[in-house]
């Protein structure tokens, strides 16, 4: 809510009420139908990746997870197979100091 009021000068008694405030967001609607980029391009490119990495370190992804399970029944395709994973960004064994590293210098070890 500090961040609405502070980026859109929205203000409410509560999150939904502050983002109803900010006018920007008027008019704007969901995609038609489930055939959307949000689902075929995100899911793959963005969630998986996000998923694979708290796999692989230990972190829950129950919810991310779930959703990419409901996107690979509603398009009838695996996104797991097809989408970044740590084998395809090169990351598979890192460890996560390597990782970290590598995120903020472009450096491995």
């Amino acid at each position: 809510m500090e961040w609405l009021e502070l980026a859109y000068n929205a203000r409410g008694a509560d999150l939904h009420e502050a983002i109803h405030n900010q006018s920007g967001y008027y008019g704007i609607k969901a995609p038609p139908s489930l055939n959307h980029r949000y689902i075929f391009e995100e899911v793959p490119m963005s969630l998986v990746p996000i998923a694979a990495l708290g796999q692989r370190y230990g972190v829950s992804v129950n919810g991310i997870d779930a959703i990419i399970r409901l996107a690979c029944i509603i398009h009838n395709t695996d996104y797991w197979r097809r989408g970044r994973t740590l084998d395809k960004l090169g990351i598979k064994e890192l460890s996560v100091g390597e990782l970290t590293r590598y995120v903020e210098t472009g450096e491995r070890e």
